[in-house]
């Protein structure tokens, strides 16, 4: 899906947890894994995953650059 201004916030957040799915399993990593590599909690990864808005940017953050 392309991200535009039409689409909703919550939209947008589960297309970003989509996409941050896609990444971490393309790598093979659980999200235990990759929230461990990012040094953010497990339910914090999940919460991004699922494009929940109570999950601080600096989380976003981390996850994106330990992805590259």
């Amino acid at each position: 899906m392309m991200i535009s201004k039409q689409l909703s916030d919550e939209a947008i957040l589960r297309e970003v947890g989509e996409r941050l799915a896609s990444a971490r399993l393309a790598r093979n990593l659980t999200q235990a894994a990759l929230a461990q590599e990012a040094g953010i909690a497990k339910r914090t990864m999940e919460r991004l995953e699922k494009g929940e808005s109570a999950v601080r940017l600096s989380a976003l953050v981390r996850v994106c650059r330990t992805l590259d």
